[in-house]
This record gives structure tokens, C-alpha cells and sequence, in this order.
């Protein structure tokens, strides 16, 4: 089946994709958008049992520690915990172990999500380098023996746990919560939403779900329990098709997804599917979808076909699960990156705030600095720069002769420069240290992000001081500004082979516009050979502030297919810097004041280097230039594309968390190549190699390898 065309990927409507669920905002504390009120297990992003016990008795001690002693009131409980799967159960069991006044609610069983599970299935006691936290019992066993042991233990303990009993409703009555539910009332100073998915099964929506309920089913536990019948299996991800494997052998079974290719299950799910299906032993239906139901017929329609209506006894709809969005949304409770009238409001401060630090920047030249230049004083705003400047530049004042440093305090657009890189330059190294112990301790092996972070402080600092100070005291500043140009190469650098006269000494020439060719000719070809695209995470400026700065939003980059298709931009842009810099080194003796270089100047180093993407941060992540529209980064990742030789590889454990693909900056899906074990590169993906996929994977499926294999070239269509 053809793949969809560019043109319908980058206006297709977005769609639920696996790898990307949609979760609420959840603060590093564990407290929701609703002080108070926090989030646990899945409904936070917490895969695995044992994280998820652990951060239950992680929240329970930091809901202890916040609260104090119990409320004189006896019925006020400290903390009402929704939801009794892992983290729910880790939280009930370190609040009874603390003294403190709990109480359990849980809408279906106790470990719902594991009842649901295969009868015999394997429960591994991943990731192996984290103890257990909980004194619930959980090692490697199958799901039978954890809920054996984990009802003796709950009974031994007496867990204060209420089940089938579900919370409707939380509301705020002055320092404490009043709960409702559908049997009673609770009265809560903190509440702990500990809620997972499976009592929150996707619906297709259509006639027979509400008439039919005997023959519907979201759930598999005994495919042994289901033999001589007619089943119709709705859906396109690894649930549905290991349901449609297990029930094929005693069934006749057919399996339907509206995905027009098996994308989402792991390859030996797809391949023994498409096996089954090439015998006649599974019915299987892509680009459909299922239109209704009765007691004896199922009816599906293909895109583009009339209906047809099969025998049907069992219907599994097995589209996935949701979490419990129109709870939250009468809680008050925030959709991570959802756009509520405060986040447009928030956007429109800090774009700007973003805008007047680039316009002053700029000032008074036009027109950049519009509309600034229209107002304000330029011998005003002169003094008051040099004033700020003097405070700015005191430590390296001693370095110059006094006549230098006077004409060094008469130069505004110098000392506009001087306090920019300053200030990017102490942003850098701030918010490079945060990261680097953030993602140091995450990893099992901190010493590669360390290491990266470090570098990117390091290249800053190196810089700042080089193109500010040496060069200024060894070079004067009329050449000094070039040595940006050895940090960051064409076309990064637009000006690097422009502003040559006659007049300048032949040795400058000669070295900053050999440097230039050296860097996008020699040095980027070799990096991306060896290295892909490292150099935007381990050198360059505009992806250390990224990386930095940008880091704590990471996780809100655009995901999806129709996000991945608008990067075809940076080309657009490398080839716009590619003739704007031939126009001016060619036409006008590399003069820039010409209106090719001018209009590349205004769009690219003004609004699409600076002010959108940095003014983007708290909204698509930090890396909104660098994946879209960076010609850098593009001719480092065609370059990659066609004989670079590093890759991420992944082994076969991954378990679909989407860790990987959430915290990835550039919006690869990772988890798409995870699950099937295949390895990812810049010949399929648009990798910039920060390895934090591999950092925030709990199994260590991911790793860094070298490959030696024919490329995979994934040209867009």
C-alpha cells in the first residue's frame, strides 16, 4: 500500500498514535495543575510495577512530610488515594506504615490492570538497577502469584481499601477536599489520583455497544475460555493483534484496524499475523473500520467500499484506553500542552518579552528594532547601555590599553553583543548544570550526558571569552566578531564569507574564510560520519540553549507523523542561505547590505534563529529552530543520511512505556523502533544523538553502536 504524500501528512488531521498518549500536567513534586491534588501511575507517565509502587511510597512520604501530624478532626483524612493498582497500593502501604489517616477507592478489583492480563503471564522486576521501595512484595512471577501475594499481604496489613466503589467528583472546600462517590462522602486534605487506564477502555462509538454488552469485550484473560466462535478482533496496536494470535488457533477469527499498514505492532506480532493471514487462518481487513453490531452480525466498511456484514458471535474492541479526561476536566485538573486562554496569554508575554530583548539588541537599526527606534533616545538608550556594560565587562577592563577600552565603551553595537552572549552565556551554564545532574542521575550511566552538558558549557564559555576579549585584544573589533564563525560554520554563521575589503590584511582573510570552508567542508562531513548529528548537542550554541535552557520542556516537543513531515523546511532554508551567500560573495564582493543577504538576515537570523523558537520553549520544546529550520542541521543530517555510521540499536525488551519518544527533543518516535528491535540512525530519523532516549528507557533497551550496514535511506515522499 502506497504511503500517504507529503502534502497529506503535513495538513492530515492529528490522530491518537501509541507512542504519544496524552497525559495531565504533573510538577516534579507529583502535584497536579490543582494544588493539593496529586498524580500517580499511569494517568503520570509511571510504567513498570515496581516504579510504580515506588513512586506511591515516594508521595506518600512527601504528602507526610508536607501535612504534619493528623487533623484534630477525627473523619478528615490525610489522604484519600483513587485507584489501587501499583502506585496506588505502594502509597496505601507507606500511609498505614506512617500512621496516617488513608483511605483506598477503587472503581473495579484491586490490580485491575494485572487482572486484565494473559492467565501465566510473565511479570518481569524491571528495571533490575532499582530496589524496590515498597514493602509490597513484587519479584520476578508470573500474575498469578503477584496477586496471590498481594491480597495475603494487603489482608495482613489490613489496607484501609474500598473496591468497586467510584470516585464522581472532588471539590475544594477551603483546606480540605470533599470527595464524592457512588456510595458515600470523604473528607481529604490531600487526594493522590493513582488511576491507570483499564477501567477506561477506547469505544468505537457505533450501534451494538449499548445493545450487545454480553458479546463485547475489551479484555483477553483466558484465550483458552473462547473455542468454536466467530470473533471479531477492532483494533490496530499489539493488544489487539496478540489477542487475534491467541484466539486464531481455536477461532475463526477476524482482525480489522482503520491503519492503512500494520505500523504499530511489534514486527513478530505483524509478521505472524500477516503469516496467518497469507494461510487463510485470519481474516485481516486494514483501512477499516467497524460500523456495528448485533447479536449474530458485525458489519465493517473499507475506505472507499460498501459495508459488509460477517457472522459474529464475540466482538474485541481493542482500540486502546483513555484516561479520564472529563474527570479531570471537572477537576480543574490541566492536559499537558493544552491550550486554555492562560496558555495563550502566556505565549503572548513571553513572545514579547522575547521580542524586545532581540529588538534592543538590535537598536536602533530598522528594522529590527521596530518599533523601539520610533521612541526612544538613542543617546538614552547609548549611556544607559555603556552603564550596564561597564558593570558587565569590569572583570576583563584590565586586559586593554585605555585608549582600546574607550573606543571599546564608544561602540554601542559591541557592547549590545558583549551583554547578549553574557547573559546567554550565563543562562547556558546555569540551566547546562541542572540539566546535567537531572539527567546524570536518571541514567543508569550518567557519564555520557555529563560529558555532553559539560561540552556544550564548555564551547559557550570558550567562545564567549575568544570572539569578547582574545580576539578583541589580539584582532581589534572590527575582525574580532568573526571568530563566532569558527564556533558555529556556515550557514549557522551566515556572515562568515561576507564583509571582506581590500583593505584588510591578507592573513585575516585568508584564515577566517580558510576556517569557514575547513568547517563546512572538512570538519561537518567527518562529525557526521562518525558522530551523525552530535554536533547540535555536544558544540553548538543555538542547540546548547536548547538543550539547556529549553531541557525542563523537552518532553512538550510536536510528536507525530504530521510534525515529522514540516521538517523538510531546513533544507528550504540551507538552500535559501546557499544562493544568498553566492549572490553576495559574487555579486556584491560580499557585501551583505544587499537585499538577498538582508531578507535571509531579517527572516532566518532574526525571527527564525531567535525570537519564535526561543519564544516556543515552554510551549514545542527547545528545539523548535534546530528540527525545523536550521540549515546547519539540515547539511549535517543530509550528510548523516548518506554515510554516517552511528546509530541507536535496541534489543527485544522493550515494553511499549513511550518514555523514549515523550522526552525526545526532536520528535522521533522512538518507541516505533524500540518495540520491533530495530536500530534508528539519520538515514530514517532526524536523531540528534543527546541519548536521553536511552537514559529515560527502565529496561536499557537503547544503546549508542557504530553500523556497518548498506544505509536505510528514508526519503520523503
Amino acid at each position: 500500500m502506497n504511503a500517504p504524500s507529503l502534502q497529506t501528512r503535513l495538513l492530515a488531521d492529528k490522530r491518537p498514535e501509541p507512542s504519544y498518549p496524552a497525559l495531565p500536567q504533573v510538577s516534579d513534586r507529583g502535584e497536579s495543575s490543582v494544588a493539593g491534588i496529586y498524580l500517580a501511575g499511569e494517568v503520570a507517565g509511571t510504567p513498570l510495577v515496581k516504579l510504580g509502587l515506588n513512586r506511591g511510597t515516594e508521595l506518600a512520604d512527601a504528602i507526610r512530610a508536607e501535612l504534619g501530624p493528623p487533623d484534630a478532626d477525627p473523619d478528615l483524612l490525610d489522604v484519600l488515594i483513587v485507584g489501587a493498582g501499583p502506585a496506588g497500593l505502594g502509597a496505601a502501604m507507606r500511609a498505614h506504615e506512617l500512621g496516617m489517616r488513608y483511605r483506598v477507592i477503587e472503581s473495579g478489583r484491586v490490580a485491575q490492570t494485572v487482572e486484565n492480563m494473559y492467565s501465566g503471564k510473565l511479570l518481569f522486576a524491571e528495571p533490575e538497577a532499582v530496589d524496590n521501595a515498597s514493602s509490597l512484595w513484587f519479584e520476578e512471577c508470573t500474575r498469578e502469584q503477584l496477586l496471590e501475594r498481594w491480597h495475603a499481604q494487603i489482608e495482613e496489613a489490613g489496607l484501609a481499601i474500598q473496591t468497586f466503589e467510584k470516585v464522581t467528583d472532588v471539590q475544594r472546600t477551603g483546606a480540605h477536599f470533599e470527595v464524592t462517590t457512588d456510595k458515600a462522602g470523604y473528607r481529604a486534605r490531600r487526594v493522590l489520583l493513582a488511576l491507570g487506564k483499564a477501567g477506561n477502555p477506547r469505544r468505537a462509538g457505533v450501534p451494538g455497544e449499548a445493545e450487545h454488552p454480553g458479546k463485547l469485550y475489551h479484555h483477553l484473560s483466558d484465550p483458552k475460555a473462547v473455542e468454536g466462535k466467530r470473533v471479531l478482533v477492532y483494533g490496530g496496536g499489539d493488544v489487539a493483534a496478540e489477542a487475534a494470535l491467541a484466539l486464531a488457533e481455536r477461532n475463526e477469527v477476524t482482525m480489522v484496524t482503520i491503519d492503512r499498514e500494520l505500523t504499530y505492532p511489534k514486527k513478530r506480532n505483524r509478521d505472524a499475523l500477516e503469516g496467518l493471514a497469507a494461510d487463510g487462518k485470519l481474516g485481516l481487513h486494514l483501512d477499516t473500520a467497524l460500523e456495528g453490531f448485533d447479536a449474530d452480525t458485525a458489519t465493517i466498511r473499507g475506505t472507499g467500499e460498501e459495508p459488509r456484514t460477517l457472522p459474529n458471535d464475540l466482538v474485541f474492541e481493542m482500540i486502546g484506553a483513555e484516561i479520564p479526561k472529563p474527570f479531570f476536566d471537572r477537576l480543574g485538573i490541566a492536559m499537558e500542552g493544552a491550550w486554555t486562554p492562560g496558555r495563550y496569554t502566556y505565549l503572548t508575554i513571553v513572545s514579547l518579552l522575547v521580542y524586545t530583548l532581540y529588538a534592543l539588541k538590535k537598536f536602533p537599526e530598522a528594522p529590527y528594532s521596530w518599533p523601539f527606534y520610533l521612541f526612544i533616545d538613542r543617546q538614552g538608550f547609548a549611556d544607559g547601555t555603556r552603564a550596564v556594560f561597564d558593570v558587565g565587562f569590569s572583570p576583563f577592563a584590565w586586559v586593554f590599553e585605555p585608549a582600546a577600552l574607550e573606543q571599546i565603551r564608544g561602540t554601542l553595537w559591541f557592547q549590545q553583543g558583549y551583554l547578549y552572549s553574557l547573559a546567554y552565556t550565563i543562562v547556558m551554564g546555569v540551566f547546562g548544570y541542572r540539566a546535567m545532574h537531572r539527567w546524570g542521575a536518571i541514567a543508569s550511566d550518567g557519564r555520557y550526558q555529563r560529558y555532553r552538558y559539560a561540552s556544550l558549557i564548555f564551547f559557550q564559555v570558550a567562545f564567549f571569552l575568544i570572539a569578547n576579549v582574545i580576539a578583541v585584544q589580539g584582532l581589534s573589533m572590527q575582525f574580532a566578531w568573526r571568530a563566532w564563525g569558527l564556533y558555529q560554520p556556515w550557514p549557522l554563521f551566515f556572515n562568515t564569507f561576507h564583509w571582506f575589503s581590500d583593505s584588510d590584511p591578507k592573513v585575516v582573510v585568508l584564515s577566517f574564510a580558510g576556517a569557514g570552508l575547513f568547517g563546512t567542508l572538512v570538519a561537518i562531513p567527518w562529525a557526521a560520519h562518525r558522530h551523525g548529528k552530535r554536533f547540535c548537542t555536544w558544540i553548538c550554541g543555538c542547540g546548547g540553549l536548547a538543550e539547556t535552557l529549553g531541557d525542563r520542556w523537552r518532553h512538550l516537543s510536536a510528536k507525530g507523523d504530521r510534525s515529522r513531515a514540516w521538517e523538510f523546511q531546513g533544507v528550504v532554508v540551507l538552500v535559501a542561505a546557499f544562493f544568498a551567500t553566492l549572490v553576495t560573495v559574487g555579486m556584491y564582493e560580499t557585501r551583505a547590505d544587499n537585499a538577498w543577504a538582508q531578507t535571509y538576515s531579517y527572516v532566518v537570523d532574526f525571527w527564525l534563529v531567535a525570537v519564535i523558537p526561543i519564544a516556543l520553549y515552554p510551549f514545542f520544546g527547545g528545539k523548535v529552530w534546530c528540527r525545523y529550520w536550521c540549515p546547519l542541521a539540515a547539511y549535517n543530517g543530509l550528510l548523516a543520511r548518506l554515510y554516517g555510521k552511528l546509530e541507536i540499536r535496541s534489543d527485544d525488551k522493550c515494553i511499549s512505556c513511550t518514555q523514549c519518544s515523550r522526552h525526545c527533543q526532536v520528535g522521533v518516535d522512538v518507541m516505533a523502533f524500540a518495540k520491533n528491535a530495530e536500530p534508528f540512525d539519520n538515514a530514517n530519523s532526524n536523531c540528534i544523538q543527546c541519548g536521553i532516549c536511552i537514559d529515560v528507557c527502565p529496561m536499557d533497551v537503547l544503546s549508542f553502536g557504530q553500523s556497518d550496514e548498506p544505509r536505510r535511506l528514508n526519503v520523503i515522499q
